[in-house]
C-alpha cells in the first residue's frame, strides 16, 4: 500500500559487482551466467521498455554479488510494509500481545450490574476469528479486506462472543448501566487505505478488521434485486440493496454509504463486497452488546452512577510475531496503517500523536542500519534497492530476525507468493514482501527480502520494475507476469550458490 507516484524514467543500465575475494566462495559460482539468466528472463517481450532496479547483497561478506541500477529510485508500493513490520518488531518486541479487558462500574448484586460495562480496548488487530480455536492464524489470499474477496472463514466475532461468556460467567446476568467503549490507547485517525482512495478510521478497537462484507447472489429473473446478506450479521449496519439482476455485463457493485449500488448477472457466481465500518468503537460497542444478550444477559443501557473499574474479563491476543503476518504474507492495508499508531502510542506513549512518535522509532531504525533517518525520495513512497539491501541486513543481526522472516511470504508456499515458483529448488527460502502499484499508466513492481543458502547462509535482495500500460487490465496481467519474473530470478541466484 502506497501513494503511488510517476517514478522517474532513466535507462537501464546492468552492473555486476564482485571482488577477488568474492570470487574464492561458493557465491562465486552463482555469479557465472547469472547476469545472462537474469537478463534472459527480463528480456522477453512482455517487459519491452520496462525499467528494472535490483541488488543481491550477502551481508555475512559485505558484497554485493548481482546489481542493476542499485541507487535508482523506484515505487516501493507494498514492500515497504517491510519498513514498518521491522519498526513495530524493534519497538515492541515479537512477544508483544495485546489485552482486550471488560470492566464494569459498579457492583453486582443478585446478578444484576448497576454500573456500566466498559470494553477497554488494547490495540488487539486479531478480534476477527483469525485465531481459531487452534491458535492457528487463518490468512486467505487475497485478504478479505480486498474487494472481491470472500470474508474470513469461521466467526468474525469469535472473541467477542467469548468476552461476553466471560462476563456472564462473571455472575452478570443483567446490566442497568451501558455498554461503553474505551479507546483511550491512542486518538482515533483517519487513514487511506489505498483501495480507490478508501478511507476508515483507525482505532485500538478492531472488530473483524472493520469490515462487514455484503454477501449479492444473483435474482432469478432479469431484473430482479439481488439478494444481500450481511456478515457478520449485526444491527449496526444496515444494508440498502439497490443491486439488480441483468442479462449482460453487469456494472461493478459500489457502496455509496450503506447503499450497495450495481449489478450482477443472471446465473453468475455470488460477489463480496467489504464494507469498511467507520465508527469502530460504536460497532465493537453494538456486536458486544448483541453477544451478551445472545448469552442471555440483557443490557438496560441506563444512567448509572460510576464507580472504579473492575476487570471481569479479558482476551490475550496473539503475539505481534502472529499479528504482523496479516500486513505482510497478505498484505492487509487496514494492519498497515494501524500498526504505526500502536508503537507510537504503546513504545512511545504518545497516545495524542501516535503516529509522529512511530516515525521517530523508524528513523532511529534507519540510522541503526547505515541508512538516511529520511531517505531521499521517502517522502513519495520511492526507494532504491541499495536501502532495502542494507536495511534487511540490519533486521538480519537483530534478536528477533528468525521470527521477523517468518512473517514474510515464503515463494511457493504461503501468502501473495504462494503461487510463485512452487516446485522450484527455491521454493520455501525465498521470505519475501511483494509491492503492486499502478498509477497514471505506469504498473509498478517490486519484490524485497531474504534468500536462504543452502549451508544457512542469507541473502538480502530488492527487485524492481516499471512499465507504461495502456489500461489497469494490461498492468494487472504485466504485474503478475514481473512477480513470477522476480521470483524466477530469485531462484536463479538460490540454485547458482548450489553448483
Amino acid at each position: 500500500m502506497n501513494r503511488e507516484q510517476q517514478p522517474s524514467r532513466r535507462t537501464v543500465l546492468g552492473g555486476v559487482a564482485a571482488t577477488g575475494l568474492l570470487a574464492t566462495t561458493g557465491i562465486a559460482h552463482a555469479e557465472q551466467g547469472l547476469p545472462e539468466r537474469i537478463q534472459e528472463i527480463i528480456g522477453r517481450p512482455e517487459f519491452h521498455g520496462a525499467q528494472w532496479g535490483m541488488a543481491f547483497y550477502a551481508p555475512d561478506r559485505g558484497e554485493v554479488i548481482h546489481a542493476m541500477n542499485r541507487g535508482e529510485l523506484f515505487v516501493a508500493a507494498s514492500s515497504f510494509k517491510i519498513f514498518i513490520g521491522a519498526t513495530a518488531f524493534e519497538a515492541l518486541g515479537p512477544d508483544r500481545r495485546f489485552h482486550t479487558r471488560v470492566c464494569r462500574t459498579g457492583p453486582v448484586i443478585g446478578g444484576v450490574l448497576n454500573g456500566d460495562l466498559v470494553l477497554v480496548a488494547g490495540g488487539d488487530m486479531l478480534l476477527s476469528g483469525r485465531g481459531g480455536p487452534t491458535g492457528k492464524l487463518s490468512l486467505p489470499e487475497p485478504d478479505h479486506s480486498y474487494p472481491g474477496a470472500p470474508p474470513l472463514p469461521g466467526d468474525g466475532l469469535a472473541e467477542i462472543r467469548a468476552l461476553a461468556a466471560q462476563v456472564k460467567a462473571a455472575g452478570v446476568r443483567r446490566v442497568n448501566g451501558r455498554v461503553l467503549v474505551d479507546t483511550s490507547l491512542f486518538r482515533e485517525g483517519r487513514e487511506n487505505i489505498a483501495l480507490n482512495n478508501q478511507m476508515i478510521t483507525v482505532s485500538p478497537m478492531m472488530v473483524n478488521d472493520h469490515i462487514v462484507h455484503a454477501i449479492v447472489t444473483p435474482g432469478n429473473t432479469v431484473g430482479a434485486p439481488a439478494g444481500v446478506q450481511a456478515v457478520p450479521r449485526t444491527g449496526h449496519v444496515r444494508f440498502v440493496n439497490e443491486v439488480i439482476t441483468v442479462s449482460g455485463t453487469p456494472k461493478p457493485l459500489i457502496f455509496v454509504d450503506n447503499r450497495l449500488t450495481g449489478e450482477v448477472q443472471l446465473g453468475g457466481p455470488v460477489r463480496y463486497v467489504p464494507f469498511y465500518v467507520q465508527d469502530p468503537a460504536p460497532f465493537a460497542a453494538t456486536v458486544f452488546t448483541e453477544a451478551l444478550r445472545d448469552r442471555g444477559v440483557q443490557v438496560r443501557g441506563e444512567a448509572c452512577r460510576v464507580s472504579r473499574r473492575v476487570p471481569i474479563a479479558e482476551h490475550t491476543s496473539l503475539p505481534l510475531s502472529e499479528q504482523a503476518k496479516v500486513m505482510l504474507k497478505v498484505s492487509s492495508n487496514i494492519h498497515t496503517v494501524t500498526i504505526p499508531y500502536l508503537v507510537g502510542a504503546i513504545a512511545g506513549r504518545a497516545h495524542d500523536d501516535p503516529k509522529a512518535s512511530y516515525h521517530e522509532f523508524r528513523r532511529a531504525l534507519f540510522r541503526a542500519a547505515g541508512l538516511d533517518g529520511d531517505p531521499a525520495g521517502s517522502d513519495q513512497d520511492l526507494y532504491t534497492a541499495d536501502t532495502f539491501i542494507k536495511f534487511l541486513a540490519h533486521i538480519a543481526k537483530r534478536p528477533y530476525f528468525r521470527s521477523f522472516r517468518q512473517t514474510l511470504p515464503i515463494m511457493g508456499r504461503d501468502g501473495t507468493l504462494a503461487g510463485n515458483q512452487p516446485n522450484s529448488p527455491a521454493a520455501g527460502h525465498v521470505y519475501a514482501k511483494t509491492g503492486t502499484g499502478y498509477m497514471n499508466k505506469t504498473m509498478n513492481k517490486a519484490l524485497a527480502g531474504y534468500i536462504e543458502l543452502p549451508g544457512g547462509r542469507w541473502l538480502t535482495f530488492a527487485q524492481f520494475m516499471r512499465k507504461g500500460v495502456a489500461s489497469m487490465a494490461e498492468g494487472i496481467a504485466l504485474g503478475d507476469q514481473a512477480q513470477e519474473a522476480m521470483a524466477e530470478i530469485a531462484t536463479a541466484v538460490y540454485e547458482g550458490s548450489r553448483r
